[in-house]
């Protein structure tokens, strides 16, 4: 009974965070890739189905199989997600929000910023030549 409900709960996060991940896509100051990573963690552990389809969609396969392969995360999805941020935060200043807001929100963009550039660019290549 408790391996069914935890096999549950796997799926319902996997299918609300794909959800979220799509909602991602479309609206601004939303993360669509940490739904995504969410999705395919919890997934793997309760949903083949939905990890099958994250892993060979062309949108996500790549992206997943560079975080799995080594954390790598590409430069350009660097460069989209630093521009997204810039927009946003930009976004946050003209709409005049109250400064606890601003300022608890542009510090978790520039963590988040500082983070992901800490990050490598590329799949390391595993084999070793003679």
């Amino acid at each position: 009974m408790f391996v069914k409900s935890k096999t549950f709960m796997y799926q319902v996060i996997a299918f609300l965070s794909l959800i979220m991940a799509f909602v991602g896509v479309m609206v601004p100051g939303i993360p669509a890739t940490e739904f995504i990573l969410l999705c395919a963690w919890s997934s793997s552990k309760g949903s083949p189905r939905i990890y099958r389809f994250l892993h060979n969609n062309r949108f996500t396969g790549p992206v997943l199989y560079n975080w799995n392969n080594g954390k790598v995360i590409s430069r350009s999805n660097k460069v989209i997600s630093s521009i997204s941020m810039f927009l946003c935060a930009c976004l946050l200043v003209y709409s005049g929000v109250n400064s606890y807001v601003l300022f608890f929100a542009l510090s978790g963009m520039f963590i988040g910023f500082l983070w992901m550039w800490s990050r490598p660019e590329e799949v390391k290549n595993l084999t070793k030549e003679c």
